[in-house]
């Protein structure tokens, strides 16, 4: 069993963990996630839907994670907010994920423009779309420190670099 650094991480792990599997699947249907099970998380998760080629599309931001980009990306391709020589890799890893498929711990710092950041600790795990066509990605994310001087409302995000990804399996290996 893998161990996180952030409980809120830990929880979506336990929780995925716990979800109904088709039989013969090792991926939970998406009709499975109940967000009444987990309100503790809400604030701090973001939906991906990959059922469309060459996108991420955010079907759902917690009011935590909007607040920490300063926006609510609800509707948007999470692509467009990913520095531009970042897009593919960062689309990559997701498609990674996905099509493995497995889950993937991730240690991120953001940093503002006045050099200001937080580091922060995601976790993030697929589902199998009801219909057949496609996945999503469920990630929570929770800041490992809190820093008083971080504002995205004023100062937006201008540099995010991962210090550490890590391929969880979930019944499938690894890639």
């Amino acid at each position: 069993m893998i161990s996180f650094r952030s409980r809120l991480c830990q929880s979506l792990y336990e929780y995925w963990l716990g979800l109904p599997k088709p039989a013969g699947r090792i991926l939970p249907l998406k009709s499975a996630l109940d967000p009444a099970a987990i309100p503790r998380l809400l604030p701090r998760v973001v939906l991906h839907d990959l059922r469309q080629p060459g996108r991420s599309i955010i079907r759902l931001a917690g009011t935590g994670m909007a607040a920490q980009y300063g926006f609510d990306p609800s509707g948007h391709d999470y692509i467009q907010y990913v520095a531009p020589e970042r897009r593919e890799s960062a689309l990559g890893e997701l498609i990674k994920v996905a099509g493995h498929p497995c889950g993937m711990k991730v240690l991120i710092e953001q940093i503002q423009p006045s050099g200001a950041g937080i580091v922060s600790e995601s976790a993030g795990f697929p589902f199998e779309s009801d219909d057949g066509g496609g996945r999503f990605l469920l990630f929570v994310d929770e800041p490992l420190d809190r820093p008083n001087y971080y504002d995205p409302l004023r100062k937006p995000l201008e540099v995010l670099t991962v210090h550490e990804r890590l391929y969880i399996d979930i019944g499938a290996g690894v890639p």
